[in-house]
């Protein structure tokens, strides 16, 4: 097992660094508060980036990976990379969650699947210097054994959660602390404490059609054990990729990624779930694909019903790409929500070249900014004209910025030229 080569010193400092929770200012909040510029068309207001070589203590990881763009393994420690979920804190930092590690099951079982906590000085008109700081993580982890399958770790007493055990790709905070994630493998929604201690079972998603039977990946840790089988009807890498909250905090919202297997339709389901009684309602509704999209990246709420939708084609270091941020009404139960453009992530105003100074190759950084990659999985709401956007870059393999070099982790601002409440 993974920590049977650790000493305990080094795990004892693991669950320490997941339990910090370390001060940051909040007279750095970032211009979004402060300034009341008003643009005409959507506008880049603030850039930061998290270096692509960055690691946070751990064992070492990637063991079962070939590398890319010139970075390979071992890695030393844990990369802190691929965030396909993030959440705002009250003092202006960030949560932001890693995905199962290096892409699938069977090569991420040394990468620990944790939540970090991130300082942006984020780079605007006037000042920052476009840094992110990585201050502290939180370890998920079952060591009351709530996960009746097998798990990399189970025979630790920690039973530290892993790449091969859960893919998490989508994140809301409830109103107690706790974390409720989106899995994809599953798919399956997690309970997690405050401190990253899971509280119950993997909750399954029942098929609405047949509320009897589960809607399952192949990728569905039951099955593969051949646990009551249930033929997969959700995608390979298609579950929980967006998972809203009502701001009232009765209900998250999760959204697969992708159609269901026998869907042609382009359409993928928002189901509801009760998150004081931890079960789907029954209700769900529908969101048709741009004929151009391939998946989704993000669902967040901003009221009970409206919201955002990231949409998003497969391409990367392409101008022409389809990469999208989509307002969505959800109305009636059943039907599909109401959904409008929003912003062209490739067309974003940037009259104050916030990106910085350009490397050889890199594109989309001049006049007119582009967020050019595969997987953009993360918009945070900050205000009525202010979104934030997050990448998740695949490390090391995504190369949207610059076809030769490995991305970073981007983190951006946008200000809407009309406010969405």
């Amino acid at each position: 097992m993974l920590f049977r080569s650790m000493n305990k010193k080094t795990l004892l400092a693991l669950l320490c660094c997941s339990a910090l929770a370390l001060t940051a200012c909040n007279d750095d909040d970032q211009d979004q508060k402060t300034s009341v510029d008003q643009v005409t068309e959507p506008t880049l207001i603030s850039f930061a980036k998290l270096p692509v070589e960055t690691y946070a203590i751990g064992p070492d990881s990637g063991n079962a990976v070939s590398g890319g763009n010139g970075i390979y393994p071992p890695f030393k420690g844990q990369p802190v990379q691929g965030f396909s979920a993030a959440l705002k804190n009250e003092d202006g930092s960030y949560m932001a969650m890693s995905d199962n590690g290096f892409g699938t099951q069977d090569n991420s079982a040394d990468y620990l699947l944790r939540i970090y906590k991130i300082k942006t000085d984020f780079r605007t008109k006037n000042k920052g210097t476009g840094q992110v700081s990585v201050q502290s993580f939180i370890q998920l982890r079952d060591p009351n054994k709530r996960i009746p399958f097998e798990i990399v770790n189970g025979n630790t007493s920690e039973r530290l959660l892993t790449g091969a055990d859960f893919d998490p790709e989508s994140m809301q905070r409830a109103a107690d602390g706790s974390y409720w994630i989106g899995d994809e493998f599953g798919p399956y929604l997690l309970h997690f404490s405050a401190e990253g201690v899971l509280l119950d079972a993997p909750i399954g998603l029942p098929n609405p059609l047949d509320p009897a039977q589960e809607l399952r990946s192949p990728q569905n840790q039951f099955n593969k054990a051949n646990i009551n089988f249930v033929e997969p009807l959700v995608q390979r890498s298609g579950g929980f990729e967006g998972m809203a909250i009502s701001p009232d905090d009765k209900y998250l919202y999760p959204l697969l990624e992708k159609p269901l297997l026998n869907d042609a339709t382009g359409q993928l389901l928002i189901s509801q779930f009760d998150i004081q009684k931890k079960s789907y309602t029954g209700q769900y509704y529908w969101f048709a694909l741009n004929s151009k999209a391939t998946n989704i990246g993000d669902f967040q709420l901003f009221s009970n019903k409206d919201g955002i939708i990231i949409e998003r084609d497969a391409s990367q270091n392409n101008l022409g790409g389809y990469k999208k941020l989509i307002r969505v009404t959800l109305t009636e139960p059943k039907q599909m929500v109401v959904r409008e453009d929003l912003l062209d992530l490739i067309k974003i105003a940037n009259p104050n070249l916030l990106y910085g100074t350009a490397r050889e190759g890199d594109i989309g950084t001049g006049q007119v900014f582009a967020f050019p990659f595969e997987t953009i999985e993360d918009v945070i709401i900050e205000n009525g004209t202010t979104l934030t956007v997050l990448n998740d870059n695949n490390f090391p393999g995504s190369s949207g910025r610059n076809a030769k070099l490995a991305d970073d982790n981007e983190i951006i601002q946008i200000r809407l030229p009309k406010a969405l409440f």
